[in-house]
């Protein structure tokens, strides 16, 4: 497990330790909603070990959480990355936010393959002196579910991508429900107008 992960796991395991005192439970009472040892749980809160995903999910919903609780309170650092592009989109042209978003992905250990490819655009988008390549190309040519950050990503990525992709994205935004997302439906309004 990386560094960054496991520090997030960590900062998980103190939030339920501060979640569970506040609500005046025991260890042992969360023990019990998870079939967990007390042991366990006391080292998770302490950030000694790792639990699966669907324990935290119990322990969460034991207490009255949710995971959208757990994302309101910035407890896992990794979906920074969604408010990063977010935050790209909104200012597309304001150079200095851009370049802000460039800093903390530069301050990343390791990018992963949609960070690069964040990065890639907002480099794009303050005028550096690169092209959009196949592996931006194929990023998108490879997704094939939408969500947010994929979302983000097409929008401000469209006017750098060649004619057969944006076809090929509004194709496949084409068949999305209007359910979605709000981004994910402008994304879908602007690639269809292309597509019809």
């Amino acid at each position: 497990m990386s560094k960054d992960v496991f520090a997030e796991v960590q900062r998980l395991g103190a939030m339920i330790r501060e979640l569970r005192e506040i609500r005046g439970m025991s260890a042992n009472d969360l023990a019990e909603a998870t079939g967990l040892s007390t042991s366990v749980i006391s080292k998770f809160e302490r950030g000694q070990t790792d639990i699966h995903l669907s324990t935290a999910i119990q322990l969460l919903r034991y207490m009255g959480l949710t995971l959208a609780d757990i994302g309101e309170a910035n407890v896992f650092d990794g979906f920074a990355i969604i408010d990063w592009a977010e935050k790209a989109y909104r200012f597309v042209d304001d150079q200095r936010v851009l370049k802000r978003i460039m800093v903390r992905l530069a301050q990343k250990e390791h990018l992963l393959r949609h960070e690069q490819v964040l990065e890639t655009i907002i480099m794009l988008r303050l005028g550096q002196p690169l092209r959009a390549d196949e592996d931006l190309f194929s990023y998108f040519e490879d997704i094939e579910t939408f969500l947010s950050f994929d979302a983000y990503l097409v929008l401000l990525a469209r006017p750098y991508l060649p004619a057969w992709l944006v076809q090929h994205i509004g194709k496949k935004l084409g068949t999305y429900s209007s359910q979605q997302m709000p981004i994910v439906q402008i994304a879908q309004e602007q690639y269809h107008q292309i597509v019809s």
